[in-house]
């Protein structure tokens, strides 16, 4: 007899892989260190920084419905492939974005877009 996995366990599965794969640290509960480029980021459920050497860092709120290590997971997945998204997302705050780096579009995208 085959038990389902509920959707947060297959979410901690998949964060795992993709910790794996992105060479990522943990760096406390729920928050990991990536680097990807000359860049280094710090990912947790609620916000992506990037940390200087120079004692600057910027962060952004990252909004999605799905559960806290999915977000994790493709935060991860999308800055490893492309680190300079890091500031495609902070002039679009709370908007989705593909894997590929491309925002969602949409009726209701679309007219968030234009505030």
């Amino acid at each position: 007899m085959q038990i389902e996995s509920t959707r947060a366990q297959r979410a901690a599965k998949y964060l795992k892989r993709i910790v794996a794969l992105t060479e990522a640290k943990q760096d406390g509960p729920g928050k990991y260190r990536l680097k990807a480029g000359r860049r280094h980021f710090l990912v947790d459920s609620e916000f992506v920084r990037v940390i200087s050497h120079r004692s600057k860092s910027t962060c952004f709120s990252v909004a999605a419905d799905m559960p806290s290590a999915e977000r994790i997971a493709s935060a991860l997945l999308q800055l490893k492939n492309n680190p300079r998204l890091f500031e495609v997302w902070g002039e679009w705050r709370g908007l989705p974005f593909k894997a590929n780096g491309h925002m969602f579009r949409g009726t209701y995208w679309s007219d968030r877009n234009e505030t």
